[in-house]
């Protein structure tokens, strides 16, 4: 398939655990931020444990009591540690050694969070951008049809918005979100062990606070899924509007174009809104839950105090453990909504992974040599889509090697998809197309492409240096051999008038060259890099006289014992071609020259007629 999925998956378990082995190539640096996490939570429910009592004791006078039934590691020795500063002088002795003990607990947890944080923040930026290389990598995979039918806003989207989201849970946020809870089981211990049935009312929070989770988390994952659609949309016409904001301006549609992004920006607004109404929800909700539940538990404890039940410093103590629990639990709500917004985001992203190229090498696929002898188009039909009519029927042609082919016709009759078929951007639907004899779906890509030059009415230049534009493709050219193939496309003059020659940048699809200069360009590059097989795409139709010209010599020289497709609008550029072909309806209705063309009573002669005034 080629087609983007639209199924939501966002909620499949299967799904979180194909997120998580994204994380498997830093296992080193998850185990070293899970190390100081247990760090950071073993110094701070230290300080928890120990504390209360330590100020019970410098404070007040009671002495320091390990619960009975506490059961801790070494216990012979933490009693007769107990025993030691049970002995102390409270001032300044003890004092001081609470003033030292708590410098050191802090410095070792501040050291462990330093670092725990800085892990997590290391994971994630990573897996974002082993993500992004992922997709970037999976479109060179793509075959053209996937191009045509993905709006490039869209792409955009999911290899940028898409995986910044992932962010969100390998965040520092995130990981203290997890860090808080793991000092849950230890407050647990320490509740238990000073008043089980206070515990047991505190653990009633838990299920009461996930209904309005759960309930709520199902409509946030699918309005994640809307808003990162919608922001998809939001990009599509920013890209279409800047890149064509010469028509825009020449048409006057400025009002126009604020009027649709106004439509989609309220489209995201509406929506973003709607998610933050409901997750809104769910915090305040949990808080009130929490400190209903907790104020119970309070007054509970109070009173086995006044009755002498409890100590104060244990009911101080156990305040303290509550807190660390109700505080991932106010975080509860935060960590699954960051979950669902994941999740949404995955699953595009994982989308887009799992599309497959509808064009692909079979196994075992074999290297073309270069070209001998002929090319050959044998009973071939192409359509875009199977559900689709026909753009080619039955198209039977043999170009001998060294030929050059002018193919025309009027608009829409499948030229351009003629010669999309030989570097197979597409794959024909029917029939086969043979170089020397061998079908072009069993060579390898590098090695049918690597034969091919293509030169097209609109030059593709990339936002680099004039001298690497003209060696993509044979990037280990040297400068002579770069310099050679300016030259011979008329292009090294206008080089050379600028300020940084060979190494001006020519700016985003070099907009800051004229069109016969960047057309020039293109035919240095297809002259460097060689090709046995030419394909010239309408390549001066969009020119003035005097680049015409200077465009029409370099193609000339170009074209030399080359075999070349020239598909040409103006039939004055293909007088001298060795065979002229005809389509219409999506067949090959008129072969020959043009001299014999002229004379037959079809297509070409009125196509001439209608350019000539004849």
């Amino acid at each position: 398939m080629s087609k983007l999925s639209r199924v939501d998956r966002s909620g499949d378990p299967k799904q979180f655990f194909r997120f998580l082995k994204t994380v498997l190539p830093y296992k080193r640096l998850l185990l070293a931020a899970v190390f100081c996490m247990l760090v950071y939570t073993v110094f701070q429910n230290f300080g928890l444990l120990t504390l209360v009592p330590f100020l019970d004791r410098v404070c007040v006078g009671n002495p320091i009591e390990l619960t009975t039934s506490l059961n801790v590691p070494f216990r012979d020795h933490v009693d007769g540690l107990i025993e030691y500063l049970n002995s102390v002088k409270r001032y300044p002795n003890l004092l001081n050694i609470l003033i030292i003990f708590i410098g050191v607990s802090f410095f070792f947890k501040t050291i462990a969070d330093y670092f725990q944080q800085y892990l997590w923040e290391r994971i994630g930026q990573g897996v974002v951008r082993d993500m992004r290389q992922r997709i970037y990598n999976h479109f060179h995979d793509l075959s053209m049809e996937f191009f045509s039918k993905t709006r490039t806003g869209e792409m955009a989207t999911r290899i940028t918005y898409d995986t910044s989201m992932i962010m969100e849970a390998i965040s520092r946020r995130f990981a203290n979100s997890i860090l808080s809870m793991l000092q849950i089981p230890v407050s647990l211990y320490i509740m238990i062990t000073i008043d089980p049935a206070a515990t047991f009312m505190c653990l009633v929070i838990v299920p009461i606070v996930m209904v309005p989770i759960i309930l709520v988390g199902k409509k946030v994952r699918k309005l994640a899924r809307k808003a990162q659609e919608r922001i998809a949309d939001i990009t599509s016409v920013i890209f279409e509007t800047l890149t064509g904001m010469r028509i825009v301006k020449a048409f006057s549609m400025e009002d126009y174009e604020r009027k649709k992004f106004l439509n989609k920006n309220n489209r995201i607004f509406n929506i973003l809104v709607k998610t933050a109404q409901k997750v809104s929800f769910i915090g305040p909700m949990t808080e009130y839950i929490t400190v209903v539940i907790s104020a119970v538990v309070v007054y509970y404890l109070v009173r086995k105090v006044i009755k002498g039940d409890l100590t104060f410093g244990t009911l101080g103590l156990f305040l303290v453990a509550l807190g660390a629990i109700v505080k991932p639990l106010r975080n509860l709500p935060k960590l699954a909504v960051a979950y669902y917004r994941t999740m949404a985001a995955a699953t595009r992203i994982y989308e887009l992974l799992d599309t497959e190229s509808t064009i692909t090498e079979v196994p075992g696929a074999i290297e073309l040599e270069p070209v001998r002898e002929r090319i050959e188009f044998r009973n071939v039909s192409f359509s875009y889509d199977n559900n689709e009519g026909s753009v080619l029927g039955n198209i039977n042609l043999e170009v001998e090697h060294g030929e050059i082919i002018a193919i025309v016709g009027p608009s829409g009759v499948g030229k351009t998809s003629l010669v999309n078929l030989i570097p197979r951007f597409y794959d024909v639907s029917e029939g086969a197309i043979l170089i020397d004899g061998v079908d072009i779906r069993d060579v390898m890509f590098s090695s049918l492409r690597g034969q091919i030059g293509l030169v097209t009415q609109e030059t593709i230049l990339f936002n680099d240096t004039i001298g690497n534009n003209i060696a993509y493709g044979r990037m280990d050219a040297g400068t002579k051999d770069i310099v050679k193939a300016a030259r011979t496309a008329n292009a090294h003059d206008f080089i050379m008038e600028m300020e940084k020659g060979y190494d001006t940048d020519v700016g985003e699809q070099g907009q800051l060259l004229s069109g016969g200069q960047r057309q020039r360009l293109a035919i240095a590059r297809a002259l460097l890099k060689d090709p046995d097989i030419l394909i010239l795409d309408e390549a001066t139709s969009a020119l003035d006289t005097e680049s015409e010209i200077l465009v029409k010599e370099a193609l000339e020289r170009l074209m030399e014992k080359r075999t070349v497709f020239v598909i040409a609008h103006r039939l004055s550029t293909i007088q001298h071609a060795d065979k002229i072909i005809v389509l219409d309806g999506g067949s090959i209705v008129q072969s020959g020259s043009h001299a014999e063309l002229i004379k037959e009573d079809g297509v070409y002669k009125k196509l001439y007629e209608m350019q000539f005034q004849v």
